[in-house]
């Protein structure tokens, strides 16, 4: 939720703002909004698939510094979408903008995008930390604010919704919160967190004192995620404004509203504006709807605090489920999407950075989502009787079809051939076994390979890239799957303390890739072939935790940092080997042999020998060489054509269908480019000329 332009003006609006030594005191926080201003904030890695290990870090020295200054959290997420789709425009919105955002960073220039892991990594970082948070059936900022007043503390957010509840103690907006610099009280010694509070009395005192039931009227006039009423029905609000510039529309209808006594004198004096009676219904609405929306009652959340029960007063389609599952969903140990699939038989698809002249990275992972589709809508036989006739087995998934949020209707799989009985009332009764071969069916494992030595923490990893490799299209190539596997050994030793002075030592050379943002450039392929790996990971999880997790939950900060591994695809590609990367180390090229021979296990023989090379970069010669500056020009002319065509052969996949045959997996015409060759790559006789050669890892 958000009142759009809000957050500026009271930034700017003198003394609306009040400074606060902050300290000794319950907080309740906006999980949703705190995670997207620690990524996005310190400036971490976005173009590369995300860095969560320093994500980690920031997240650890946050609750760190709430720790030293005597502060208890209690972090608020946000669960599924609201059932009653009047937020769902504002949904879509955001959606494709997203898109637009991801695609900025695609091609290099200024944009945002989270990593696809990061709620599941930051609720598991909470759970690490021992800090108390729940997961909301939908959005949370009502909730937030609900339980900020029954336990009269204060609320901390960046959400411009929260300058209209009234809270009790007041808001904190993160923007003015400075957490990372700890003060202390010199007479003391107590330790305090330096922020402003925001106070609904003392907007509406500056406002010729404004009633404070007046607020909500404002906020939808203004236009927030549930109505966006158009200004050309409404008045000129700057008329009555008082401060000039950009914020004018905003000062003027506050001081427009300080007139009236209530809200329905307020609703009253505009429709008399409103010619148009259609027009005049639809505000009506709006204005009424906007009043119930930021009306608080006792919260509906508290009682989990403080017992572990879960949610109450629970929307209609959800009031049956199962208690182990609204207590999953609600310690954030099960996927929010489950819920939309349940209420909406809907869910949007988050995209990162990839390729986007090809179709979305999220078209690989399908078939996973399908399988939970399927056992999230499965009835329960016992319930036939009630069940209707023709039961909805359909999910419509809405994701990037191009540039263009575009949605598809996606058949769920019910896996009755494993089980005729996998349903949510007795899943957890479903013998582990049973669960697992579920999974493994989903991610068309054939068999999983006990015998061979991986880490209970890497064995989720193996499966999904087992998967990966199989159904990623284009094809993930040799040194995508090197740097990948030398990735999950790099991480499962330094996570371990036994293990993580063999990477001080030994892997020094590796240590220092985590520092190369700079200097690593984004390539498309890279991003593509590794957005579809976190997408599948990503689906992975959701199905497992769904399953009680048949398959041991790694630690997800450990299994993917881009920037690293972007960094070893670049020594792959000039020619050095994965073993010779961990040659320090005895124990992980050990671990990096028994990833690869297990992950091989379930390839044909023809794949496993097209990963076994890598096109090797060769670098120019620093020899000077006398010759003919026209041999210069044609051997230039010759390697740019060969270069074209190494990209042509990454992007002939018009009109191809994916290994699965899903359709979708079509680029759009106008982005395939025609080009004539005038000579073939085979007439190069001169191996100078020659842009790679072949070296086998």
């Amino acid at each position: 939720m958000g009142v759009k332009g809000l957050k500026s003006y009271i930034e700017n609006g003198g003394d609306v703002l009040k400074p606060r030594r902050f300290r000794n005191s319950l907080l309740v926080i906006d999980g949703s909004n705190l995670y997207y201003n620690l990524y996005f904030r310190t400036g971490l890695d976005q173009a590369h698939g995300g860095e969560y290990r320093a994500f980690e870090k920031e997240v650890s020295k946050f609750f760190n510094n709430l720790k030293l200054c005597e502060i208890k959290p209690y972090v608020v997420l946000d669960g599924g979408d609201d059932i009653s789709n009047k937020k769902f425009e504002t949904l879509k919105s955001r959606a494709e903008d997203r898109i637009k955002r991801t695609d900025a960073l695609s091609r290099g220039r200024s944009g945002e995008c989270l990593p696809i892991l990061i709620k599941n990594v930051f609720k598991q970082l909470l759970r690490k930390l021992d800090v108390p948070l729940i997961q909301c059936i939908a959005e949370a900022d009502w909730e937030i604010a609900a339980l900020a007043n029954e336990w009269e503390c204060s609320v901390l957010s960046n959400d411009s919704d929260f300058y209209i509840f009234d809270l009790k103690k007041g808001f904190l907006p993160l923007s003015e919160f400075e957490w990372r610099r700890v003060r202390t009280i010199k007479k003391t010694g107590e330790r305090f967190i330096q922020t402003k509070c925001f106070n609904v009395s003392r907007l509406c005192t500056k406002m010729n004192h404004m009633k404070k039931n007046l607020l909500p009227i404002f906020a939808t006039l203004l236009g927030n995620d549930y109505a966006n009423l158009k200004k050309t029905i409404l008045p000129n609000w700057t008329k009555f404004a008082l401060c000039p510039g950009g914020t004018g529309r905003i000062d003027g209808l506050l001081r427009w509203l300080s007139g009236f006594r209530s809200p329905q004198d307020a609703i009253r004096a505009l429709l008399i504006q409103i010619k148009d009676p259609e027009d005049s219904i639809t505000v009506s609405q709006a204005l009424n709807q906007g009043l119930k929306e930021y009306k608080l009652t006792p919260s509906t959340i508290a009682k989990f605090f403080m017992s572990g029960d879960p949610q109450s007063k629970l929307p209609k389609p959800l009031q049956n489920l199962p208690q182990w599952f609204l207590k999953g969903i609600a310690e954030g140990k099960l996927n929010s999407i489950l819920l939309d699939v349940l209420t909406l038989h809907r869910v949007t698809l988050n995209c990162s950075v990839q390729d986007f002249r090809r179709s979305s990275s999220n078209l690989t992972s399908r078939p996973i989502r399908q399988v939970f589709y399927g056992i999230m809508l499965a009835p329960n036989p016992q319930n036939a009787r009630r069940a209707p006739a023709r039961p909805r087995f359909e999910v419509e998934e809405y994701d990037r079809e191009g540039l263009r949020l575009d949605s598809s209707t996606v058949v769920a799989n019910l896996p009755s051939q494993i089980t005729p009985d996998l349903h949510l009332d007795t899943l957890l009764e479903v013998p582990h076994h049973v669960r697992l071969q579920v999974f493994l069916d989903a991610l068309r494992i054939s068999q999983a390979p006990d015998h061979l030595h991986i880490p209970p923490g890497l064995q989720l990893a193996l499966y999904v890239t087992c998967y990966w490799i199989k159904h990623a299209e284009p094809e993930p190539k040799p040194e995508f799957f090197g740097a990948l596997l030398v990735g999950l050994v790099y991480g499962e030793l330094s996570r371990d303390p036994v293990t993580e002075k063999v990477v001080t030592s030994g892997l020094k050379r590796l240590k220092n890739f985590k520092s190369q943002k700079e200097k690593t450039r984004l390539d498309l392929g890279v991003a593509h072939a590794y957005s579809q790996w976190q997408c599948i990971m990503r689906d992975s999880i959701c199905l497992n935790q769904l399953l009680d997790n048949p398959v041991p939950e790694p630690e997800y900060t450990w299994l993917y940092s881009g920037v690293f591994l972007y960094s070893v695809v670049q020594e792959l590609r000039r020619g050095i080997t994965p073993d010779s990367l961990l040659a320090g180390a005895p124990d992980a090229v050990n671990l990096y042999h028994n990833l690869r021979n297990a992950v091989e296990q379930q390839l044909s023989e023809e794949v496993i020998q097209r990963l076994g090379v890598v096109v090797k970069q060769v670098q120019p010669s620093k020899r000077p060489v006398h010759h003919d500056p026209m041999d210069d020009l044609a051997k230039g002319y010759e390697r740019l054509l060969l270069e074209e065509e190494e990209e042509d052969e990454d992007l002939q996949i018009k009109g191809k269908k994916g290994k699965d045959g899903n359709p979708g997996d079509e680029i759009y015409d106008q982005t395939c480019t025609s080009r004539t060759r005038h000579r073939k790559r085979s007439g190069t006789k001169d191996p100078k000329s020659k842009k790679y050669e072949r070296v086998w890892v």
